[in-house]
């Protein structure tokens, strides 16, 4: 019989406490355990979500997220419900869904907080949309934005994620 490792998780007072009043990033991962409800993660999202949507806080989006999400239902031939998740995600309540723009790649590399190097170009791209739409917060489970981002701009779902260049 194979031994489960139990993954350690924030709780949802940590997750309240570190997004009430703050402007957000949610990164890719984070909705995709909304959306195909991953386990452990699904129970953090859906309240991260329903604290946007009730004012608590407000979300930034990158447009790149909207589109990583997107591919998991086109890769299962779901073409509707990638739309549903699309539609979902650009007219979510207090969020901004943040296109690329020039302003945004300007961002690329000016952080110095930031382990540029360390990260693929979409998430160089994904954080600087959340730097030029001047987030409080990052909120992701990824280790590129682990390795990447202080502890101090980084939420993780995980507690043993640690963050930080």
């Amino acid at each position: 019989m194979r031994s489960e490792k139990k993954e350690a998780m924030i709780d949802i007072r940590t997750l309240t406490t570190s997004v009430r009043g703050k402007r957000v990033l949610i990164d890719s991962n984070i909705i995709i355990y909304l959306t195909e409800e991953i386990e452990p993660y699904h129970r953090l999202s859906r309240a991260l979500f329903s604290m946007i949507e009730e004012g608590a806080g407000n979300a930034v989006i990158s447009i790149l997220s909207v589109s990583e999400v997107m591919q998991g239902p086109f890769r299962a031939a779901k073409n509707d419900t990638a739309m549903a998740v699309k539609n979902y995600l650009l007219n979510f309540p207090n969020s901004h869904c943040q296109e690329i723009t020039r302003g945004v790649l300007d961002q690329v590399g000016k952080d110095k907080r930031v382990n540029w190097k360390a990260l693929r170009s979409v998430d160089s791209l994904i954080i600087a949309s959340g730097l030029y739409a001047q987030v409080d917060l990052f909120i992701s489970n990824d280790r590129h934005f682990i390795n990447s981002l202080p502890s101090d701009m980084l939420l993780c779902f995980s507690k043993n994620a640690t963050p930080g260049p």
